[in-house]
Formats: C-alpha cells, structure tokens, sequence
C-alpha cells in the first residue's frame, strides 16, 4: 500500500489546510470568549452560561444535521456551516472592538455557533471518504489528527496573545477569517457523493430534504415524514451494533470529564494560580502538543492492535490526572500533567474511532452513526459544564475530582467486560 497517497491527494490537502484554519481560530476563539466573560463578570456561573448557550441547541440538532448530510453532502452543508459562522463572528467582532457588547450578544453568537456546529460536526467527520479510497482511511485519518492537534497547539497561544495584546475583538474576529477561508477550501470537496458502483448496500440517499420538498436528484420529493424514518434508521444501527454501543460508552463518559475541565476547568484554575489569559494558553496548548506527538505516533506506527486493553488503562490514567490537576499549585505543573496525558489519548483513541467507524459502517449511514456519536457529546457536554462550574464554584479541587468520576466509571465497566478487553484493531 502506497503510503503517501493521501498527502499526495490534492482535494484531501486543500479541505485539511483549511479546515485546520478554522479549528486554530477556533481554539483562538475559545481563549478569548472565556477570558472575556470572566474578566467582564468574574463569576464562572455566567461563562457556564453561554457554553450552555452553544451545546444545547447543537445536542438538539445532531440527529437532523446528520440526516440532511447523508441526504445533501458533505460539501454543501460543511460551506454553509462556515459561511454561517464566519458572518456571527464578524458582528460579535464589530460590537466588542466598539465596545458596545453586551452579555446577550454572546449568548446569541453561542446559539449560532451551537446550531451551526449540529450540521457540520457530522458532516466534517464524514467527509474523509469522499476525498480518500477506503485503504488509505487510517493514514488519512492520523493526519487530519496531526492537523487537528497542531491547530489545537497553536490556537490556543495565539488568542492568549491576541487577547492579552489587543483584545478579544480581534481575536473574534481573527476567527471569522478562518471560517471564511475554510468555506473557500470546502470547494475542493466533490460536489456529489462517491458513486456506489451498484453495490445496494452503499447506496448514497437522494439529494431532498423532506420538509421543503426539494426534488431529489432522480427527480422525486420525499415525503416529510422520511427525515424521521431517517433518522430512526441510524438509530437503529447504532443499537444493535455491540461495538458502538462500547464507541458511545467510551465517548460519552470522556465527554463528560473533558467538557466541563477544559470549558469551565481550566480558566478557573488558571485563575486560581493568578495567571492571564496567557497562561490558559499554556494549559491548553500543553494539551495540545501532547495530542500533536500522540498522533504522530500514530501515523509512523501504525494503531495499537490490542486497542481495548489500551483504552481501558487510558480512561484509568485519566481519572488520576484530572484528581491531581486539582491539586497542583503551579501553572508548568498542570501542564506537565496535561502534555503526556494528550499523547496517550490521541494514540489510543483520536486515530483509532474515526477508522472504526469509517471502515465498518454502511456508507448511506455513515453520517447518521457519526451523528450519533456527536449527540452523546452534545447531550453531556453541557450537563458536564453545568454540574462542575457548580462544584467549582465552591472548591478547585472538588471539582476537578468529579471530573475525574466518569472516565474512572467508565474504566472499570470496560475492564469488566471480556468483549471490551477483546477489542483489537486488528479486526477493524
């Protein structure tokens, strides 16, 4: 197998370039808007608000979002996903440089974001087959992983600088850029799906969104009542599928540590230790250098091949860390603690996931289970946001200890089951 097919893959570099512009300036973003609601309110209540603000409408809309992808593509809703964001951004960018924003205009922009964010996140994870023939997926996949990490690398520092030098405005509106240039890039997606080459079970849906009756692309209408028969079909899968139902227990109790530590958890103890927007930077992007070796890792070796093993030992390892981040009295501490942590769950699970589920689900279902997946994101996201900027509100080292309770859960459910441990990348 030709391993540098994909990086000599002119369409797959063009939409990974961009998209990882977009996911620098999203990290940018998520620096600034913290650091500006806590220095304009002081109180971690008002950020755990507007997070809420952006996941619960994106929670409430996965299901459809992944239904309108399978039945649109990828391209199409990933250029107006951008397109809608990059225009929020603008605004909230304009209203913060003029300094005539106030808390709601974030909130609405959370709520644009969160929604937009409900149709591009199944749709960008089901874009990879689109741009890569099947064999050359996992290699395709360590690299998005690489770029992913390295936006998450570079992100952060940069709106820790944007911020600190010249305000969250122009951080803001430094992502706006991004999302812009991305929409651009999405071009280079093919317009319509990969062809089924007659095989039924693969057989990509027709182009129609039920419920404004646009004709498909064999010249028919849907009924309305096919967006929910869609739907309930990936549901359907995701069910009776053993290994997904691991993926979602796995996913979703990572969700819940990893939201609110990361939302809420991080610039409250970077707070803590008297430290600037800068040193949030630090925490996040130490996170992100340990994720950026992880996936290099990855790509030269290949997956690990007893893969349950591995991310039971990861989820156990991760319980630890996130008790004694609580406990450190220094910035460089954390991030010590952050920085090895990242290189194992990227080894174990950020490479591994993404080809599961490329490699073995149906491809007319393929945004639908990835769907799925982001939905058990976006339905703990913001209960993990919620309950910890509650805890934190009363103790730093509480809260980061009942971040810790879910993955450990998690942990030991799996080393318990013999189907879990058997786990191999070797059948996948």
């Amino acid at each position: 197998m030709d391993r540098t097919a994909a990086l000599r893959n002119r369409r797959f570099l063009v939409v990974i370039g961009g998209e990882g512009l977009s996911m620098t300036g999203d990290a940018a973003f998520a620096i600034s808007l913290a650091w500006l609601v806590l220095e304009a309110t002081g109180s971690p209540a008002a950020l755990t608000g507007v997070l809420l603000a952006q996941t619960i409408p994106r929670g409430a809309l996965l299901l459809i979002g992944g239904s309108v992808t399978d039945r649109l593509t990828p391209r199409t809703v990933m250029i107006a996903c951008h397109v809608l964001r990059a225009a929020g951004a603008a605004v909230v960018c304009a209203l913060v440089v003029a300094g005539t924003w106030e808390l709601w205009h974030l909130y609405a922009l959370a709520v644009v974001m969160g929604a937009a964010g409900a149709f591009f996140t199944p749709a960008a994870d089901s874009v990879l087959p689109q741009l890569l023939s099947p064999v050359h997926y996992a290699r395709g996949n360590a690299i998005q992983s690489i770029t992913e990490q390295v936006s998450f690398l570079i992100g952060p520092l940069a709106g820790g600088v944007l911020t600190t030098a010249y305000g969250a405005g122009i951080a803001i509106g430094a992502n706006a850029v991004t999302f812009g240039v991305a929409a651009i890039t999405c071009l280079a997606i093919p317009s319509l799906a990969i062809p089924s080459l007659a095989i039924p079970s693969l057989a990509i849906p027709s182009l129609a969104i039920p419920s404004l009756a646009i004709p498909s692309r064999h010249g028919t209408s849907a009924a309305p009542a096919g967006l929910g028969r869609h739907v309930v079909e990936g549901l359907r899968y995701a069910w009776r599928t053993h290994s997904m139902r691991v993926v979602l227990l796995v996913v979703s109790a990572a969700t819940l540590s990893y939201s609110g530590l990361f939302a809420i958890g991080l610039p409250v103890l970077a707070r803590s230790m008297g430290e600037t927007a800068l040193g949030l930077s630090v925490l996040v992007s130490s996170w992100g250098a340990g994720q950026l070796i992880g996936a290099l890792a990855a790509a030269i070796t290949g997956l690990p091949r007893r893969w349950g093993w591995l991310i039971i030992t990861m989820t156990l390892a991760e319980g630890a860390v996130f008790i004694l981040l609580g406990q450190v009295s220094g910035i460089w501490w954390a991030a010590a603690l952050l920085l090895p942590l990242g290189v194992g769950v990227a080894y174990s699970s950020d490479v591994a996931l993404p080809t599961f589920i490329q490699t073995t689900t149906p491809r007319h279902l393929l945004a639908r289970a990835n769907s799925i997946l982001a939905l058990s994101r976006a339905v703990f996201e913001p209960l993990s946001i919620a309950m910890l900027g509650l805890v934190l509100q009363r103790s730093v080292p509480w809260g980061f200890a009942a971040a810790a309770l879910p993955v450990l859960l998690a942990g030991m459910i799996l080393v318990a089951s013999s189907r879990a441990r058997a786990l191999s990348t070797g059948t996948w």
